[in-house]
């Protein structure tokens, strides 16, 4: 493998230990996954496809709430993920972008009395939609973690009931 600084060569990945490229981090087979660039692998949703989606979701709430810019539109995305996801503003515009690019949002420069002109992004109507799908999608996820504490809390309880007289024991066992 070339250090792609030498001589201003492209980079070439070399092969991995089954023979396939390094570097490709969760992709499936193709150049777009699992059956297209936005599908999910066999076994399920990725970490980043549960990021976009609560991503996406923030945006277009805040972007349905009121037209939004930069720095206001990244404080009301940071609150409505409440820490959910680790933002930075790479993330966020690289979503509006994609967002734009598939007619979810539109955007126009505004120009105010200083400063320079600002990209001002807007929900359309099939931002609307897809927000409701998002909502549905983020409701059946919120009901599988709520699913899943239920079920750690639970053994949780059940694993402090039995430790509890096996400690009881260990400890008359030392009495003696």
């Amino acid at each position: 493998m070339r250090n792609p600084a030498d001589n201003n060569q492209p980079f070439e990945a070399s092969p991995g230990p089954a023979g396939g490229r390094q570097g490709r981090r969760g992709r499936g087979a193709g150049p777009h996954g699992w059956h297209g660039p936005h599908a999910a692998p066999p076994h399920g949703p990725s970490f980043s496809e549960h990021k976009r989606l609560l991503l996406e979701t923030a945006l277009l709430t805040a972007l349905s709430e009121k037209q939004g810019h930069g720095y206001a539109l990244f404080e009301r995305v940071a609150e409505l993920l409440g820490g959910q996801v680790n933002l930075d503003t790479g993330s966020l515009y690289r979503a509006l972008r994609v967002l734009e690019d598939t007619g979810m949002v539109t955007s126009s420069w505004e120009i105010g009395p200083s400063g320079p002109p600002r990209r001002t992004y807007t929900v359309t109507p099939a931002g609307q939609a897809l927000l409701g799908t998002h909502v549905q999608k983020v409701l059946e996820k919120a009901k599988q973690l709520e699913l899943l504490a239920q079920a750690a809390r639970e053994k949780l309880k059940s694993d402090q009931t039995t430790r509890e007289p096996d400690a009881q024991d260990d400890h008359d066992e030392q009495d003696v």
